[in-house]
């Protein structure tokens, strides 16, 4: 009968208590599922960091001490320093006789896809350090999704203090030009540069975008949870890669050399006032960078990179691509930048045609990961063989004797 009057005396609970009671095992039960999940894919090595938050100058940058969850060499495959770089914390201060490069550029100079050591700035480093036969330092300010305007900005905001003895700039013709105009990059979140009349300014009213605004809520004021959760991060790997995954199933049965991405129309000549514009504002970037370089009294040197389907080893496939684009050759951008470099006192190293030769010759991809043949980011080859020709170009453009400036020019 005890049994029974408890059994009623739980039925007569308030509906409240019970709910209560109810929300409470709810919540136990999800937190230690949540600690479970936590604890095993720490334990399995799983963990896909976020390294990109909202910059209020470039509209996206690196989170400061961000590290990747897997290693190569006992370190870390990526890490970003205290000021945002790629690599090591960096001095204000080169040590003496070190000759310091400011490498400027997009997602193939930041890298993420090969360790550090492996990265052109590396290769740059170690090739050009031998061939001067004194210290060489190389800063690697590459970001991926950069266009010219926001390594402009970098330049201006972040590159200065560390007083430089060379600025590289490292143009992906491929989307750079169309990264610099709004209405090609279609991307909200990010400044532009664009002509009041005559003049060059910089349009900051991404500050205000919708775009802007919804990944400074995600990335500043969850910054903490998203690079400690590994849950968290598991989550948002697995949304990323299904969007990447619809995007590549409309790309399947694309042409070679087409990538998604990159647009195919940089390989000719202007024909609509988009392009022609984003040509216009390009070259006006440039010309801002070498008059800010001037200043500084510091030289300004440009290197344009390569686009996988300029680089493939398989003659037939840019023959083919080049009939369906209706070019004659794959070297258009290239043409028209070492012009302008020409033009303006800039020097330019393209590297697609040395890069090319290499490839037929060797039969070798520098653009490959995987099962992705000639498309993508350069891999460890791709580096290494750009890398060592622009450390050969710098070594003849800048020697020794004269490319470092006395203290008092800093």
């Amino acid at each position: 009968m005890k049994g029974s009057g408890s059994s009623r005396s739980s039925r007569r609970r308030p509906v409240w208590v019970r709910l209560l009671a109810n929300t409470a095992l709810v919540i136990t039960t999800l937190v230690v599922s949540i600690l479970i999940c936590e604890v095993v894919l720490r334990v399995m090595h799983i963990g896909y960091p976020v390294y990109i938050w909202t910059d209020p100058v470039v509209g996206v940058g690196h989170i400061p001490g961000a590290t990747s969850a897997n290693t190569f060499n006992g370190q870390y495959w990526i890490s970003i320093n205290q000021d945002g770089m790629r690599g090591p914390e960096i001095s204000l201060k080169a040590a003496p006789n070190t000759f310091r490069i400011a490498l400027l550029g997009d997602s193939f100079i930041e890298a993420f896809e090969v360790p550090f050591e492996q990265t052109i700035g590396e290769v740059i480093r170690g090739r050009l350090s031998a061939a001067r036969g004194t210290p060489v330092e190389v800063l690697n300010f590459g970001h991926g999704g950069y266009g010219t305007t926001q390594e402009l900005l970098t330049l201006q905001h972040k590159v200065w203090k560390y007083s430089p003895d060379l600025v590289l700039l490292a143009m992906t013709t491929a989307n750079d030009i169309s990264d610099n105009y709004r209405p090609l990059k279609k991307t909200d979140y990010v400044p532009y540069h664009v002509f009041q009349g005559d003049q060059l300014v910089v349009d900051s009213s991404f500050l205000r975008s919708e775009g802007y605004q919804s990944r400074a809520v995600g990335t500043r004021r969850f910054a903490w949870l998203i690079q400690h959760s590994r849950l968290v991060q598991l989550i948002n790997r697995v949304r990323h890669n299904q969007n990447k995954s619809e995007r590549q199933q409309l790309n399947l049965d694309a042409a070679p050399g087409t990538e998604e991405g990159l647009n195919q129309e940089v390989g000719l000549p202007p024909a609509s006032p988009e392009w022609k514009e984003a040509w216009r504002v390009t070259e006006a970037i440039l010309d801002s960078m070498r008059n800010e370089c001037r200043k500084k009294q510091t030289p300004l040197a440009i290197v344009t990179l390569t686009r996988g389907i300029q680089v493939t080893p398989v003659r037939e496939d840019k023959e083919r691509f080049l009939r369906e684009l209706g070019a004659k050759d794959l070297y258009y951008p290239e043409r028209r930048i070492t012009e302008f470099g020409k033009r303006e006192g800039i020097p330019v190293l393209n590297l697609a045609p040395p890069m090319a030769e290499q490839a037929e010759a060797r039969k070798v991809y520098f653009h490959a990961h995987g099962d992705s043949l000639g498309i993508g980011h350069w891999n460890k080859e791709g580096h290494e063989a750009a890398g060592t020709l622009v450390a050969s170009w710098l070594a003849r453009e800048f020697p020794s004797r004269t490319a470092t400036r006395s203290p008092a020019a800093r």
